[in-house]
């Protein structure tokens, strides 16, 4: 059995038809000179992961491996040959210009202990040490190769590591390749594997692992077998200097090597032993560690068809052996945490993703208020599960760290740092109040604690708590933001779950279940949070396990830690759950996307959180939102508003459809009705202060929810483009309080847009100012959404819907 992958043609491979003499097989050709690819197979058993699974760190992922072992090629179960990539391993017998030498193959280290052998033992072992320091050669070039996967802050660089383009590594004729073809983890795999093609040869090409012919006299044509049954120590190839005499048995022969390659040899081999007389090259090896079918062609094969089978087998040990050995190297050199990232970047398929090394310290509300009055609805409970969904999917990385914080007045760590896997919960009987800003103290120790020199943007904390029982501004908020800042400058960021549970003496709703009391963060808690880079949500339903996956799913989508570098375009809403959000002068605008199904209600409801004390500056804004069908381009409606009352879109759908929702800074009318807490030394609202009067100059903090009657449906159904059926709806939309317009749609949906509007009182601002509009025509693209906007702004300037619609300001 071979392995059949349908994969470019390696040039290499093509190169290497001339020199198949010198080592195990690097092509799949074996009708005509016998190579089963062993390089590549030898290279795959010792290094390849378990079907599915990501590296340990030890085995190497499927298109990390390609590069290291190569790949060949077969076409109805017939190889052709030099089809594939010969990968690093196989490089030394590539043409460049001519195969390597001697030297790359532990050739000619050839010794009989028989009176007048050309060679004496002391030749011998210089031959072998040319071969050794050979190899230590390129074992050290892919340790220095390696110091460039990673940046000043131990993050895997995307351009090292991205086989994307120009694909598969280059590792021959270097003097033609491209600067930008070199990339580093190519460097630091070729060392490596140019190092190991020598150390696999050693085995195949000596008498270290063989038996002799013991019916005929030991002869330079049956030369001595060791039969040894562990691994040379000289392939230690961090060593330096001469290789210790006692390592070196006396009757130890490599074979030596001239064209053409025989048995007896010819020319500068006659009377020596040569290649042709100990090589084990050729045989067939399984991916599941079996060989078969050693030969033919090796007289020390038919000899004893065991002596390939041990040769492989000590191939395989002494690559594994050189690994870890390499390995331990990266981290001796560049210390434990970048030496592991370079590991983790050699190993890895997506190293920028899964190499990170980040800290995550869960802080979990245990006050009395996050477990009454219904057990099964606790928010402790919902931590629990939040950080089990988190834990489980952390777990991919064996670089990642979590750690369980559990607080009511004062917190306790209840589960140290360490690997997700073996997270737990405390059985603490906490009771008071929730103190959140203790909770963050300790837990941005804890971080500090454990990476105390690379925690840097690749830290969080994610913090479920039920809020604050009662606002005490100048106590407990300013420790709060206190911590906040200092999270957001040792680069840590904070996802704070604040949990809607339901009130202790509520009115029972119609449907029988308590009225959840929405959270309370503490005043300017949602901008100083995302100040950080992280999450502030609303989770109002806690019953459902789904929301909870939903919440993990946004922290994921936002990034969990700063060196994630994941901030989507356009972020995701899930039913249960109000994101928060900011539009300031730096970020006018903002996109969200949801998927509805066919036959769905959805209502999208937009808060500015000025009076909930989350108002920048204390202040209040207009903005506006569009609605639009994602995939097709069509504007489905538009609102605008200046105030706390919120803003409502519902919409019902008659099939599939991407929905995308656009959230846009409006016109400023500010009033200072809030007096900010201002924490001494905080910067927390730099990015939302103008530069001209360091006031507010147009920041608006506001969450967005979805609400459906689907609550429950799949959210993983394959996506369609929608479209659209030539049926005109009517929909009537208020913009005043008297004047009704009426707009024909093409559409296969229907727009409901709720509106409010009410007329000021003298002295005092209006609460809240709304208009709509929607497009009469269906459009495809960005392009087209944006002929729709300048569409609008044409109908502006003519006056048609002057005073109704705000210009919308940037195109999208």
């Amino acid at each position: 059995m071979t392995l059949a992958r349908p994969l470019l043609l390696g040039t290499g491979c093509v190169l290497c038809l001339i020199s198949t003499a010198v080592s195990f097989g690097t092509i799949n050709a074996p009708y005509l000179i016998g190579q089963h690819n062993e390089h590549e197979m030898i290279t795959r058993v010792a290094f390849q992961c378990p079907s599915g699974q990501k590296s340990d760190g030890i085995c190497f992922e499927p298109r990390s491996l390609d590069q290291l072992a190569g790949y060949h090629q077969e076409v109805l179960g017939l190889p052709i040959p030099g089809g594939g990539f010969n990968g690093a391993v196989g490089a030394p017998d590539a043409l460049d210009p001519v195969p390597e030498g001697a030297e790359a193959h532990c050739d000619d280290a050839d010794y009989l202990d028989i009176p007048g052998y050309p060679q004496t033992r002391k030749e011998a072992n210089e031959k072998l040490q040319i071969c050794i320091n050979h190899l230590r050669r390129q074992f050290r070039r892919g340790i220095v190769a390696a110091d460039q996967l990673i940046d000043e802050r131990s993050r895997v660089r995307p351009s090292a590591v991205d086989f994307s383009f120009p694909g598969d590594c280059t590792f021959f004729f270097p003097s033609l390749q491209v600067e930008i073809f070199s990339r580093p983890k190519c460097s630091a795999i070729e060392g490596f594997g140019r190092a190991l093609h020598g150390v696999q040869d050693f085995y195949s090409h000596s008498n270290w692992g063989d038996q002799t012919d013991t019916s005929r006299p030991i002869s330079e044509s049956n030369p001595p077998g060791l039969a040894m049954n562990c691994t040379a120590p000289f392939l230690d190839l961090t060593a330096t200097g001469p290789i210790p005499e006692d390592q070196i048995p006396h009757n130890l022969t490599t074979g030596c090597f001239i064209l053409p390659d025989g048995t007896p040899g010819s020319l500068d081999c006659a009377g020596r032993i040569t290649h042709h007389t100990l090589c084990k090259d050729y045989g067939i090896i399984h991916l599941d560690g079996t060989i078969s079918d050693a030969g033919p062609g090796n007289p020390r094969s038919d000899v004893a068809p065991t002596n390939f089978v041990n040769a492989v087998r000590l191939a395989i040990q002494s690559s594994q052996e050189a690994w870890a050995t390499f390995r331990k190297a990266l981290i001796e050199e560049y210390g434990e945490i970048r030496g592991n990232m370079m590991i983790c970047a050699m190993v890895r398929d997506d190293p920028v993703k899964d190499c990170r090394m980040r800290t995550t310290v869960f802080a979990l509300d245990r006050s009395a208020k996050s477990s009454k009055p219904d057990p099964e609805r606790a928010a402790y409970r919902v931590a629990q599960l939040v950080t089990n969904e988190l834990r489980d999917r952390l777990s991919e990385s064996r670089f990642d760290r979590m750690e369980v914080i559990e607080f009511a007045e004062r917190p306790k760590v209840v589960s140290p740092m360490g690997y997700p896997a073996m997270v737990k919960f405390g059985d603490l009987d906490l009771v008071g109040t929730a103190n959140i800003g203790r909770a963050l103290d300790l837990a941005i120790n804890e971080t500090i604690k454990t990476q105390p020199e690379t925690f840097a943007d690749r830290a969080a904390v994610v913090l479920i708590s039920t809020g604050m029982e009662a606002e005490e501004p100048n106590k407990s908020v300013n420790y709060i933001l206190t911590q906040l800042q200092r999270a957001k400058d040792e680069g840590i960021r904070v996802h704070y779950g604040c949990l809607s549970v339901p009130a202790i003496e509520p009115e029972p709703e119609q449907d029988g279940h308590w009225k959840p009391r929405e959270c309370a963060p503490g005043h300017s808690v949602i901008p100083a949070v995302m100040r950080t880079g992280g999450l502030f949500s609303y989770i109002h339903t806690l019953d459902d396990v789904k929301t909870i996956y939903s919440y993990v799913d946004l922290i994921i989508e936002r990034g969990l830690a700063t060196t994630d570098e994941l901030v989507p375009e356009n972020s995701a809403l899930y039913p249960g759950i109000a994101v928060a959000d900011v539009l300031d002068t730096d970020h006018p605008k903002t996109w969200f996307h949801y998927r509805a199904s066919s036959g769905e209600n959805v209502t999208f409801t937009l808060k500015d959180r000025a009076l909930d004390g989350q108002g920048l500056g204390g202040g209040w804004g207009c903005f506006s939102v569009t609605l639009w069908d994602k995939l097709s381009g069509r504007r489905l409606a538009a609102q605008s508003g200046c105030g706390i009352e919120p803003l409502y879109v519902k919409y019902h759908s008659l099939q599939m459809v991407e929905l995308m929702l656009v959230a846009e800074l409006g016109e400023n009318h500010l009033h200072q009705h809030h007096n900010p807490i201002n924490v001494e030394g905080t910067d927390l609202f730099r990015p939302f202060i103008g530069a001209d009067d360091n006031r507010v100059t147009g920041g608006i903090v506001f969450t967005v929810e979805v609400d459906t009657n689907m609550p429950h449906k799949h959210t993983d159904t394959t996506s369609t483009t929608s479209s659209v059926v030539s049926a005109k709806e009517t929909v009537g939309i208020s913009l005043g309080a008297s004047e009704t317009k009426t707009a024909e749609y093409d559409t296969s949906e229907t727009v409901e847009i709720l509106e409010e509007t009410e007329t000021p009182v003298a002295g005092e601002r209006s609460s809240s100012t709304r208009t709509a509009t929607s497009d009469t025509t269906a459009t495809v693209g960005l392009d087209d959404i944006r002929s729709g906007i300048k569409a609008e702004r044409e109908q502006e300037q003519t006056g048609a819907m002057k005073g109704r619609v705000p210009p919308v300001k940037d195109e999208l």
